[in-house]
């Protein structure tokens, strides 16, 4: 039995290696929830490090040069993943990591706090741009979906945390917390492989070999087959080196650039990073029944059941259907959560009472949350993964990567002072009909991929047939 036991163990190694990969993003939902319990401590005197209470246009810094940190990262990551492994590439984003938590512990000024938030984003921008790729790397065909999307179950996993530490201990308890995350995720990842498709590019055979034997728990004379195969990829890719200009000629590429970029960009505009961030502001403004620590808390629990059910059925049902349930129950979530601000914005000339309305908010953002972890968080960034070619996919991912991080700088600069000049119910009406757009565009334009190798996703995207594929799983 307990010689089964090991065997099984063996056989389950990618799990291993993609759950350690993925600590990296826990710490990203680490970084993009601090702001909801920290902007509160700030705005209190007695229990900030400062010795004045921010600006608005500070806190506005505060929390949008994240996204800027993010839009440098992909393109050092490209370089470090390709030059030193992709494996060194996330053990640097977790010293990113770190490093800003000791800023924020040590911090005295604004100003500190900024290249704290700015270090986070670079760890962001790396992690992301890297984790699907060591994780459709190491992963078989068939497990590819579901490891994949755990990066949407580990990053709910951060914030959660965060929601559930951050109002209830203070600012200075809460920093050392967290750096604790970070410090995990380089102790533990760096006893992890490289992956076998970094070695061949550098035509290290024998490291890639034993490589692929540690990741499928097997003796590489079992894995024959399946080393060919990287290595033929991996080598044909080399031969035709791509630059960034092949990225735009070829006709696979350029639709593979135009339904990631339109995924990443629309999962950006639908709001999801404005009601991450002030969560907790967000609750407070509504005036709702449920204190917001606590809805906090219940909005970070919802996002990991949802990741979870994304991780254990994606491979299932496929991603196509997913897409499609995530933004249309994010346009109804918003539509709600519109309206409900929209009536309390009247409710002092019109008398109306809204008492029978309390539970919207909270119920709204459950399913907007909720949805969005379904399928527009954890698909999102699996697409990068999947659908470029070996010789570009740096080049894409980076630009991709960049693309969303400028998008998402822009919403949360913006977001305070649009709220102020069209109305909270107008910012999310204005993000419902970007969701809306998100469906329509899914519908549309995205091919499904479910249980498909990378050169058959390739030869898919080179058809000249229409996109729209059957969603059947």
């Amino acid at each position: 039995m307990w010689i089964l036991s090991i065997a099984v163990l063996r056989n389950k190694r990618q799990y291993l290696a993609a759950i350690l990969a993925n600590l990296s993003i826990v710490c990203t939902g680490c970084a993009m929830g601090w702001t909801s319990p920290v902007e509160s401590k700030l705005s209190r005197i007695r229990r900030s490090p400062l010795a004045t209470v921010p600006t608005d246009a500070e806190f506005a810094w505060i929390g949008s040069i994240l996204a800027l940190g993010s839009l440098a990262g992909p393109p050092l990551a490209g370089y470090v993943a390709h030059r030193f492994g992709r494996k060194m590439a996330l053990l640097g984003s977790g010293v990113l990591f770190a490093a800003a938590f000791i800023l924020f512990v040590t911090t005295k000024t604004v100003a500190q706090i900024l290249v704290g938030r700015f270090l986070q984003g670079c760890g962001i921008g790396i992690s992301l741009a890297i984790t699907p790729l060591y994780v459709c790397e190491i992963a078989t065909p068939q497990r590819r979906g579901s490891l994949g999307s755990l990066l949407q179950v580990a990053m709910t996993l951060g914030m959660l945390l965060v929601y559930s530490v951050g109002p209830y201990v203070s600012y200075y308890a809460m920093q050392y917390i967290l750096l604790g995350v970070p410090v995990l995720f380089c102790l533990a990842f760096s006893q992890m492989p490289e992956t076998p498709h970094y070695y061949i590019t550098h035509g290290r055979y024998a490291d890639a070999s034993r490589s692929l034997e540690y990741i499928r728990g097997e003796p590489i004379e079992d894995l024959q087959d399946e080393f060919g195969s990287v290595q033929r990829s991996v080598e044909e890719s080399i031969r035709n080196r791509g630059t960034i200009g092949e990225l735009f000629r070829g006709h696979a590429n350029r639709r593979a650039l135009f339904i990631c970029t339109g995924i990443i960009v629309l999962q950006q505009l639908s709001g999801i990073n404005p009601v991450q961030f002030y969560t907790q502001t967000i609750f407070e403004k509504t005036g709702s029944f449920v204190k917001p620590e606590l809805a906090s808390i219940i909005i970070g629990g919802v996002q990991v059941v949802a990741s979870m059910i994304t991780v254990l059925t994606l491979d299932k049902l496929g991603r196509r259907p997913y897409l499609l349930i995530s933004s249309g129950g994010m346009c109804c979530a918003l539509v709600a959560l519109g309206t409900y601000f929209y009536l309390e914005s009247q409710r002092m000339s019109s008398g109306l009472s809204l008492d029978r309305l309390a539970f919207l908010p909270v119920l709204s953002l459950v399913i907007f949350t909720a949805a969005f972890c379904l399928g527009f968080g954890p698909i999102a960034w699996l697409l990068i993964g999947e659908m470029f070619a070996p010789n570009i996919k740096s080049f894409a991912s980076s630009i991709v990567s960049s693309t969303c991080w400028g998008v998402a700088f822009f919403v949360l600069f913006y977001f305070s002072s649009l709220d102020a000049a069209i109305g909270t119910h107008w910012l999310f009406w204005t993000f419902a009909i970007c969701t809306a757009g998100a469906f329509l565009f899914t519908y549309l334009f995205v091919i499904e991929t479910k249980g498909m190798t990378l050169p058959e996703i390739q030869a898919q995207l080179n058809e000249t047939a229409p996109v729209v594929v059957n969603d059947k799983p």
